[in-house]
């Protein structure tokens, strides 16, 4: 009884740390995706000060973020998106729209397929 009772706490915290994960790396994923659609639109209205404070933001703070992700995930996919990021705010200073919308479709991508690669999917346990 004792090593049943023992198993089931020990599934349990693997389900909680889990659980703690995706969330961590989903809600982190989607309130990146949603300040590069910000930013997207001030592109879009030509607005590139409020586009290049929102870049420089979302740079700080995927920097700080991608410590934490990169020890969870696959370095490659992190590493990709930071330079992306770091790209899109280059491109913002040069003024050139169609540079930033190519790599911030990019990073767009790279966030996705690190969001959707999370969920328990059987084709991502498998």
């Amino acid at each position: 009884m004792k090593r049943t009772v023992i198993s089931i706490g020990l599934l349990l915290v693997c389900l909680g740390a889990s659980a703690t994960q995706l969330f961590y790396i989903c809600g982190n994923v989607n309130e990146s995706l949603a300040i590069i659609e910000q930013i997207d639109t001030y592109m879009r209205k030509d607005d590139f000060r409020n586009a290049l404070s929102d870049c420089a933001a979302i740079n700080e703070k995927w920097g700080g973020v991608a410590k934490k992700v990169d020890s969870l995930l696959i370095h490659d996919y992190v590493d990709g998106i930071s330079l992306s990021l770091a790209q899109m705010q280059t491109h913002i200073e040069n003024g050139n729209p169609d540079m930033y919308f190519a790599e911030s479709e990019k990073a767009k991508k790279a966030l996705a397929s690190i969001r959707d690669s999370e969920y328990p999917y059987a084709e991502n346990i498998l």
